[in-house]
Parts: C-alpha cells; structure tokens; sequence
C-alpha cells in the first residue's frame, strides 16, 4: 500500500536541503541535555505513519476479506548543517515486512544552494520511478519497478533539474541459482532525470540495468537466474505530474528493454498507470485511475517452470479521501480488476484509516 512519508522520490528529499538553511538552528543548553554538543543539530525532523486497512473482495466467484494494520513507519532525519544531513527510516507491514523494519538508512552530501552536486550511500529508496498515487493500492508501476537497495548515488539538483546515476550490488547472478552466493561484485545500475520547467509540471524518466533486481521482481529473478536461456533485461520508464490548481494528474509507463526467454514463452513486463484527482475541499479529495499491465507476475515455480500469481492486466476504479480533524484521514476505494490468473476478473473494495505526522 502506499506508504507517504516513506515513499517520496530521493528527489525530493535531497531538495529539502536547501530549506535547511532558513530554519533556526537547535540549541540545547547543558542543563536541559547534558553532554549534548551544544547547535551540533541545525535541524531534527520526524514523521510517523500508522495505517489500518480492511478490505473485501471478490474474484473468479471467490470472496475474501481481511483487516490489517497496512503500515506503521517512522521517519527521522538530521542536518548537521546545510550539505550533511542522515536519514533512518523503519517499517512493519503486517505479513509483509515483519522481520526486516529497517526501511533506510543513508547519509546525503551535498543538495544545498552552495553545493548542488551530491552523494547518497546507505539503503534507500531508487529514483527509479514516480509512483505518485491518490489511490490506496499501489500502481502497477509501482509493482513493476520500486527498488530499495543499498546502493551508492552520485547527482546535480536545482530547482528545474535533478540528475543521478548509481550503482549497487544485485542479488540476481546469472547462472547462480537463489541462496548459493556467487558473484558479490558490484555490477548493477540505474539512473534518472527529473524536470520541473514550471512550477504546474514535473516530467521525468529513468533506467535500470537489471528489471530483476526491483523489489517485487526481486523474488523472481532469484528463482530464474540459474535456469537456461536467462539473461539479464534492462527496463525504462517516463513520467508526467501536473498540478492545475485543485487538479493533479499523473501518468506513468515503464517496461522491460527487451524479452525473457523462459518457460517456453516469451515475457515482456510492462505497466502503465494513469490518475487525475481533484481536492474538492480542504477535506475531500476524489479520484480516478485506469492502469493496465502486460507479464507483471509475483512469483515463478520452479517444478512447473511457468510464472503465477498474475497482477491485474486492467484495472480502473475510483477513491474518496476525508480529512475527518488535522493529520487523520479516512478513504475508500473501488478497483475493477481484470485479465488475472487464467483471465480471471473481480472487484476490490478497500477502507483505509490513517495518522500522518
């Protein structure tokens, strides 16, 4: 589901930088903290993210419904000053991410208005994709392409312009098959560039040099590497966010380069997603959405050498957000799914409640 505060492009964050400056700076006297070094921090910022989500569904004639706490995420962030600043993030994601919470944890240099060149290195999430959404679920895109690795980024970022390149070492070695080890050389790479000519538009695009290496797909590529005929794909993607006044409209594609020979068939991985959404009020916001995908999988069996656990080919549907008092919101969503597991089709009805601060 979408996370907020834990999900925003690193853009973004680097951005924040150059805010720093205008805020005061933290002073501490000894007596309030002993032994802590006195305007050491100019600025301490913390967000915390609770979210519970019932849903209800019903596929091919089956209905299931649940209720679960969807996410609970706590941001911090220190500036030492205007170009040092550390980020730790945690995460539990009921029957998701149980085990491993550490969500990030890097160390930026540089993004500031003296020093726009800057360095990421830590966990973190890749700048590659947009995955903007007023929805509750997450796009298409967004299963297709999130990463969160430890990796290395090097970049410029103004106010029109933000352009990185990076590199980490991947999980999925060709020929190894998953959990044997092998290759631990650092042999993966992405890099995007962001936009923003006007104030009412962000374009971007990105590219990865290996589409088995994203979160979702991370699984996957480690029960395949090994198999014959597997090679590496890369993937690409473009996006478009525009902000008229109270309506936002966003568009995503993103797409492997090239084909997966396996299983006896061919696998191209695309996902495209389009939104529009309108702040009614300073309460309610609506919106819309039609998303569609081509190969997008969960998983791959080995036994029976084919992929499953398809990902909608279609799905349109509408949400309602309220802002019910500061910082808690509730909201409603609609998704009609289509082209599942053996051309299945259904609804999903999902409530969210969540605290943002």
């Amino acid at each position: 589901m979408n996370k907020g505060i834990v999900r925003g492009l690193i853009s973004t964050l680097l951005l924040i930088g150059t805010s720093f400056a205008e805020k005061p700076s933290r002073s501490v006297g000894e007596e309030q903290l002993p032994n802590w070094p006195t305007n050491a921090i100019q600025s301490l910022e913390y967000g915390v993210l609770l979210e519970t989500e019932g849903f209800a569904s019903r596929i091919d004639g089956k209905s299931d419904s649940d209720l679960v706490v969807a996410t609970v995420a706590f941001d911090l962030e220190m500036a030492v000053n205007d170009w040092v600043l550390g980020h730790v993030g945690i995460l539990w994601e009921q029957d998701l991410r149980e085990d491993d919470n550490i969500d990030e944890a890097y160390l930026a240099l540089g993004a500031s208005e003296d020093i726009p060149y800057y360095l990421i290195a830590g966990r973190f999430y890749q700048p590659v994709g947009n995955f903007e959404s007023a929805f509750i679920s997450d796009p298409l895109t967004l299963e297709l392409m999130e990463m969160n690795r430890t990796a290395g980024m090097v970049g410029y970022a103004n106010f029109w312009v933000d352009v990185n390149v990076g590199a980490f070492n991947g999980e999925t070695k060709k020929g190894v098959a998953a959990g044997d080890g092998g290759d631990s050389t650092i042999s993966d790479f992405y890099a995007s560039v962001a936009f923003t000519p006007i104030e009412e538009l962000k374009i971007g695009a990105y590219w990865l040099s290996d589409l088995m290496e994203t979160y979702n797909y991370g699984n996957i590529g480690e029960d395949i590497a090994d198999q014959a005929g597997y090679e590496k794909v890369s993937a690409a993607g473009v996006f478009a966010n525009a902000y008229l006044g109270n309506l936002t409209l966003n568009a995503e594609f993103a797409t492997a380069l090239d084909d997966y020979t396996l299983a006896g068939g061919n696998y191209k991985p695309m996902a495209f997603n389009l939104e529009g959404s309108v702040q009614m009020n300073d309460k309610v916001a609506v919106g819309v959405k039609y998303e569609a995908s081509e190969d997008l999988y969960a998983a791959y069996d080995r036994t029976l050498a084919e992929y499953g656990d398809k990902l909608p080919g279609q799905a349109y549907g509408v949400v309602v957000a309220y802002q019910f008092i500061e910082y808690a919101t509730v909201a409603a969503e609609y998704l009609h799914l289509e082209e599942l597991n053996n051309d299945a089709c259904g609804d999903l009805v999902t409530v969210q409640l969540g605290l943002e601060f």
